[in-house]
């Protein structure tokens, strides 16, 4: 149970600082840091895919890209609230 809840604290975090990150003069650190993010995914995910069946996969694949993109959609939304400060990063 806590690899789900570590994985989706990494992916909300992921795809927020990914959404971020490209209206920000601060894109080249955050995209390293984002991309640490998806290595320590990967190597949780190697680990927790052994020997699964292919439906069972097909699962975490698709929690993957809602909590991806929740994350996404959850800075975009946090983002235009505040335009100006979304212009001026």
């Amino acid at each position: 149970m806590t690899t789900w809840i570590l994985w989706a604290v990494l992916l909300l975090a992921h795809g927020a600082l990914s959404r971020w990150a490209k209206g920000s003069r601060f894109f080249a650190p955050a995209s390293v840091v984002a991309d640490g993010m998806l290595i320590a995914i990967a190597l949780i995910t190697m680990e927790q895919l052994q020997d699964l069946q292919v439906a069972e996969v097909a699962r975490i694949g698709a929690f993957f890209i809602a909590f991806g993109t929740a994350g996404r959609q959850l800075m975009n939304s946090v983002l235009s609230r505040f335009p100006e400060r979304a212009s001026s990063v």
